[in-house]
């Protein structure tokens, strides 16, 4: 878990999902406002269609790999509750 101070440097890209650093950020214009996106996504976003795929692919095994990680670690914490009971 992230610390407050941590939270302070990172926002969260709303076209990834994950948080960045605040350098890496820009504000992007949607139809419900602004929203933060990383530069890489705006880049890949440029790019041709095969290309966009292709960062979409990348971006969706990171995020499954992300949330496997998380569930991994929420089981263990349930497991290790339960062995002190």
């Amino acid at each position: 878990m992230k610390s407050l101070n941590s939270m302070s440097e990172t926002l969260f890209c709303h076209c990834c999902r994950i948080y960045h650093p605040r350098d890496e950020m820009c504000r992007y214009l949607t139809r419900h406002g602004y929203r933060w996106r990383c530069r890489r996504s705006i880049e890949a976003a440029q790019g041709s269609i095969a290309e966009r795929d292709a960062f979409g692919r990348q971006q969706t095994q990171i995020n499954r790999d992300l949330a496997r990680q998380r569930a991994k670690r929420l089981f263990l914490s349930m497991q290790e509750r339960r062995l002190l009971l």
